[in-house]
């Protein structure tokens, strides 16, 4: 029974990611997703009680895997380091952002849910929400490596948005345009390089 019951729900979640891919989320059909598993609604509803609850079992582990990543910026994974201990810090981060991007390509169909059919989901606004959460955590680290004399300058909260929200947008636009994966990954290492070096001018941090 347990095993049937497993069954059923790959090919319920199956079907309505399909469906979402081709429909987007609010012209997904229910009836549609239960036919085309093979299942009753009745059957379907006792996996999922609705069509938002379809949606985020497809996509919550992907939105987990970039809270993961955004959290980095956190000043918590900071403020213990050394100075000798700050480099090896900053590739390990550098390798926590390929390591994403290698994950985004091995779910893309759950990213492109999140940032192309999303509309009147729970999840409609994922994009604005990482950049706000990506945002908050600059701005805390900044403001302690200020503190900590590490940087010079105090830099606007319009400049932090901005920054940020480059970020961001990078990572999505590789979905929103469908890039092929080695040229996301040429696109993303150029970007880590003009980001990473405005910022040590803005703040003020000298480089050899």
């Amino acid at each position: 029974m347990a095993d049937s019951s497993s069954e059923t729900k790959k090919k319920l979640l199956e079907s309505a990611k399909k469906e979402f891919l081709e429909k987007g989320f609010t012209g997904a059909s229910l009836r549609t997703i239960a036919a085309n598993a093979g299942v009753t609604t009745g059957a379907m509803y006792r996996h999922f009680k609705d069509k938002d609850a379809f949606f985020c079992a497809l996509v919550d582990d992907a939105i987990e895997a970039t809270k993961k990543v955004i959290m980095l910026a956190d000043p918590k994974n900071h403020e213990n380091l050394t100075p000798d201990q700050m480099q090896e810090h900053i590739e390990s981060e550098r390798k926590s952002t390929r390591d994403f991007l290698d994950y985004m390509y091995e779910n893309f169909d759950a990213f492109t849910l999140l940032l192309r059919k999303s509309a009147g989901s729970t999840h409609e606004h994922f994009q604005e929400n990482i950049c706000e959460l990506y945002t908050k955590n600059c701005e805390k680290t900044f403001a302690w490596m200020y503190e900590q004399k590490i940087t010079t300058k105090k830099l606007s909260p319009m400049t932090l948005h901005f920054m940020a929200s480059t970020v961001i947008n990078a990572f999505c636009d590789i979905v929103l345009h469908n890039m092929p994966q080695k040229e996301a990954q040429e696109y993303i290492a150029d970007l880590m390089e003009f980001t990473s070096s405005g910022a040590y001018k803005l703040l003020g941090i000298k480089t050899e």
